[in-house]
Order: structure tokens, then C-alpha cells, then sequence
């Protein structure tokens, strides 16, 4: 049986043309089908060569061909999938964004500490923004960010890791951006690429070589910062609080124990906020985003719920995205809440000064605890 292919399904979301070639091309990570516990080679020919901004990306119009073998291995880890036919897979994958790196910093600047930042990405625009927020950052240390899901190859962690030890690096602090907790399959693909944890959470593919020394810095989490830059993008479009009520959405796990997990730790946003007395109610939920369509629905239709309650009690409803990027997430909402009456700060987290705050605060914490 030959293997499925999956043109870019262009044109299945109402964006700009330069949108519609970045959030639905497949991604860079399928461009090879490996066997089930196949490794990758981490050719240095097959690393794409930096353009003049330090990005190591071929092109987001890119095709990729998935095998039997690859299907089965990805329906064996993914709950979604089990229930999808080989075309639905390559389709719900053409969403994911290409896996790339792009390094920040100064080719001229050098240190024994360098940063890689771990993102999901998004598309070319919103991954841009993330860069610019990370200059402040990539003037003290050697930086690179590494973007997509990393579900089938390493090797763009690899590449940033390469390069982040080619300008003096012998220890690297490690920045998750995504997921804002430890539950999560995303964050559990990363720990086991970088050698923290025993089983991949999609494919086995290859773990980061290196004579650095890898080092996980804490993520988001329930820190103040991030409490603040929520609650700052809710201020910038209200206008009278005490009628408001406010809603913080996430992405969230696709797993439901993990989902609880996460909220339980994120809860405390929702809390500090209350806790000002200035909005009616504030609440959070997650949409899951990856889950199972009737555990995703579940959600949507909660969040609906609550949206019409306020609606019926003459009260405004503000829509606060938890994102690092300005889009992706920001767009499901939008589809999700159609028909409805409310207001949404879809700001990205990472536009807010505070984001490469919480990021310097978390490498610093983790160098002084070394």
C-alpha cells in the first residue's frame, strides 16, 4: 500500500494569504516516514543553512508523505487518532506549523550559558513576534528558539542546541513556553528528547546529543507575572468591572487527568484576580483543544453556557486568551463562541514586557539554584 500524501489544504481558514500558507501546511516533521522505533539520523547536510535573521527553515510550503508503519505508531500514542482515517490524520497535522529553529542572538555574542526556548509555534507572523519579545533575553545569553511539536523528528532541537554550543555554550537552560505546566504530552515529548524522562509521548525519535549540560527551567505555571499580564489585556478592554465578567480561556491537555491537573495550577489566576474586587466573576477554563471531539465539545459548550448566563443578566463578558502567541488558540475561540455577544482580549501573552521578564526570572532562578 502506498503511502498517503497530504497536499497544504489551502483556503479552510478566512485569513490573509500569508496566514493561509502558514497555519495549515503540514508539518516540517513529516517530511520522512520512519518505522515505529526507528531513529532519525541527525545529518549536519540535512540541516537547512540560516538565513540572515538565524532562521533554519527550508520553506512552510512543504508536503509529506505518512506510511503505514508512521500511522500506526502515531494512533498507538494518540487517543485522537484511533478514531481518524489516514487522510484525517494528515489533515488534523497540516494545522501543527513546520518544526524549525530560529536562532536570536547576535552571531558575535558568546557564553558558557545559553537559552533555548521551546514553543509550539504558530505561524510565521505570531512566531516573529515571539522572536522580537526575545531580544532583551538573546542580548545576555546566546538564545534560540526551537518551534513545532516535535512529534516525529528532533532534529531542529538538535540544530539549536548544535549552534547554541558553537558560540561557547556548556550549559543550557531549557524555557518551555507552551503548555504553561508539566501536563502535557508536548512537554513530555521534550523531556524525553532532552533525556528526562524514559518513553516519548509520540515517537521515539532522536534524543539531543551533546556535551552540554541540559538543564529544564521551571514553566509559567501559576507565576504573578503571568497573573498580571492576564489581567492587564482584561483591563485594556474593559469599561466597567463590576459588571463584567471576566473569562480566561486556555488551550489545555488533551488528556482529562491532565487537564484537571493543569487547571488546578492555573486556577490561581482566576483566584488573584477575583481577589481584586473588581469584575463580577472572573472563571477559567480549558478547551482542550487536542482531545477527543466529545471532551472538546464538553468544554466549548460550558464555556457558551456562561457566556449566555452573563448575556441574560445584562452583564458583559470579557474573553482573555491564555497564549503565548497572538493567533491559533485565539482563532478556535473566535469559531467557538459564534453567534455570541462578548468582548476578547486576544492579545498573545509573549506581546506583553512582563513575558521576557517571567522568561529572565525563570533562567535566573534555575542558574542560582545550580
Amino acid at each position: 500500500m502506498k503511502p498517503a500524501t497530504f497536499p497544504s489544504p489551502r483556503g479552510l481558514i478566512q485569513n490573509s494569504p500569508v496566514q493561509n500558507a502558514v497555519y495549515l501546511l503540514i508539518s516540517m516533521c513529516l517530511m520522512f516516514s520512519w518505522p515505529v522505533q526507528a531513529q532519525q539520523s541527525h545529518r549536519h547536510d540535512a540541516v537547512p543553512d540560516m538565513d540572515e535573521t538565524g532562521r533554519r527553515l527550508d520553506s512552510y510550503e512543504v508536503r509529506h508523505d505518512l506510511g503505514e508503519q508512521t500511522l500506526a505508531a502515531l494512533r498507538s500514542k494518540l487517543a485522537l487518532y484511533r478514531g481518524m482515517t489516514d487522510r484525517e490524520i494528515g489533515m488534523n497535522m497540516a494545522g501543527m506549523g513546520p518544526n524549525y529553529e530560529w536562532y536570536v542572538s547576535d552571531p558575535g555574542l558568546s557564553g558558557k550559558t545559553g537559552v533555548l526556548v521551546l514553543t509550539h509555534g504558530v505561524g510565521e507572523n505570531s512566531d516573529g513576534r515571539l522572536r522580537k519579545a526575545m531580544m532583551p533575553l538573546a542580548a545576555r545569553w546566546p538564545t534560540a528558539i526551537g518551534f513545532g511539536m516535535a512529534m516525529m523528528s528532533s532534529a531542529h532541537l538538535q540544530s539549536a542546541v548544535d549552534d547554541l554550543v558553537a558560540h561557547g555554550a556548556e550549559q543550557i537552560i531549557l524555557v518551555q513556553t507552551t503548555g504553561f505546566t508539566p501536563y502535557n504530552s508536548l512537554s513530555r515529548q521534550w523531556a524525553y528528547i532532552f533525556g528526562m524522562q524514559a518513553e516519548s509521548a509520540y515517537l521515539d525519535v532522536d534524543r539531543v546529543s551533546t556535551g552540554a549540560r541540559l538543564l529544564m527551567a521551571e514553566q509559567l505555571g501559576g507565576h504573578p507575572l503571568a497573573t498580571g499580564i492576564l489581567y492587564d489585556h482584561a483591563k485594556e478592554v474593559s469599561t466597567h468591572p463590576a459588571n463584567e465578567v471576566l473569562i480566561l480561556v486556555g488551550h489545555g491537555p488533551e488528556d482529562v487527568e491532565d487537564n484537571k491537573a493543569n487547571l488546578e495550577i492555573m486556577r490561581v489566576h482566576a483566584d488573584r484576580i477575583r481577589d481584586k474586587r473588581e469584575f463580577h466573576d472572573v472563571r477559567i477554563v480549558n478547551l482542550q483543544d487536542d482531545a477527543l471531539p466529545p471532551v472538546r465539545q464538553s468544554n466549548v459548550r460550558k464555556l457558551r453556557r456562561w457566556v449566555q448566563a452573563a448575556g441574560r443578566k445584562d452583564q458583559q463578558v470579557i474573553i482573555v486568551a491564555i497564549a503565548v502567541a497572538s493567533h491559533g488558540l485565539q482563532a478556535h475561540i473566535r469559531q467557538d463562541l459564534r453567534g455570541l455577544n462578548y468582548i476578547f482580549a486576544d492579545k498573545g501573552m509573549s506581546e506583553h514586557p512582563d513575558y521576557v521578564r517571567w522568561v529572565e526570572t525563570t533562567i535566573d532562578e534555575k542558574l542560582k539554584s545550580l
